[in-house]
């Protein structure tokens, strides 16, 4: 979604300490709802374990995590 990496990332990067992965083409420019779920998906897919500092309770992400069959951490 950004066109230019933060100086810092950008160095992470180039060490290979950093990697970004992304489900989308970089013609997707904003954050949808739709965009949003999908990024959710696809993290907690590659997720051993997964990190929820808040969901609303009845709310998409609550509902996204309730089947995944993963250890859930909630705080």
């Amino acid at each position: 979604m950004k066109k230019q990496l933060d100086p810092d990332f950008q160095m992470a990067l180039n060490q290979g300490r950093l990697l970004i992965i992304s489900p989308f083409k970089e013609t997707v420019t904003r954050v949808t709802e739709q965009t949003a779920l999908i990024r959710n998906q696809l993290m907690i897919e590659l997720a051993d374990e997964v990190l929820i500092a808040h969901a609303s309770p009845g709310g998409k992400l609550e509902k996204l995590i309730q089947d995944t069959g993963k250890r859930i951490i909630r705080f």
